[in-house]
């Protein structure tokens, strides 16, 4: 009766394991160029097209903005000038009479009023909005290094968490060639197979399964954190370089 129990249990145990034999998932897989220099022109492409980010496009907005203050600024000189002018039935029509009438003359005045604090404000104002300008350009050159320096970062993260997976994979198929075999001889009978040996089996199998579900949580993670900073999927940048 004992046995029999054994045997049940080891069916059970046997069911677990092939509900969990999981092939790794090839969309996080990506088969990256074998050559140094395909590699460089990956990363490349993946830092060209993170620069295109409507994080970044939005300096060029930022930019056109500043060029309309310039303009706006710089006329404010337009501002201190005036003219103006008689209209009246002399100046339609003429005089009829052939004498000059200097009650509407002269026909148009011009004139100039200019506060004394804007021969310092108005230049000053121009220099500041030029000066935005400048930091403006500045700091698009810092984000765009700082979005360089974190698509290779990510790139790396990616590249390293990969190569763990694909390293730990050996380990879960030799767990898993164990357990088949320690469940065999288990069910077949053999005494060299005891039921604590073929739970320490199980057992080992269920450890790498867990690790390897680990790593591939962590590579599907990093892919996707990479994917976002350049906006469309690896797979599409592959197919670019």
């Amino acid at each position: 009766m004992k046995r029999i129990s054994l045997v049940v249990l080891a069916l059970f145990l046997g069911l677990a394991t092939q509900a969990q034999v999981v092939k790794p998932d090839t969309s996080v897989l990506l088969k990256l160029p074998p050559d140094a220099a395909r590699i460089a022109r990956f990363k490349e492409k993946l830092v060209e097209l993170a620069l295109k980010h409507p994080d970044m496009q939005q300096y060029a907005d930022k930019k056109l903005i500043n060029k309309y203050e310039l303009n706006s600024t710089g006329a404010q000189w337009l501002n201190h000038f005036s003219a103006a002018g008689n209209l009246n039935e002399f100046t339609i029509k003429g005089n009829s009479s052939g004498t000059q009438n200097n009650t509407f003359y002269p026909r148009y005045n011009f004139g100039v009023l200019l506060p004394i604090g804007n021969l310092i404000k108005i230049p000053n104002d121009v220099k500041r909005v030029r000066t935005e300008r400048k930091v403006l350009e500045k700091q698009e050159a810092s984000d765009a290094l700082s979005i360089k320096a974190t698509v290779l970062q990510l790139y790396e993260e990616y590249a390293a968490n990969k190569q763990l997976f694909e390293l730990h994979m050996p380990l879960v198929e030799d767990a898993l060639l164990n357990y088949t075999q320690a469940e065999e001889k288990f069910r077949a009978g053999d005494e060299t197979v005891s039921i604590e040996l073929y739970k320490e089996a199980y057992r080992a199998y269920n450890g790498e399964m867990a690790k390897k579900i680990q790593l591939e949580k962590e590579l599907r993670q990093s892919k996707l954190k990479l994917e976002e900073m350049v906006g469309t999927t690896l797979e599409q940048v592959l197919l670019q370089i």
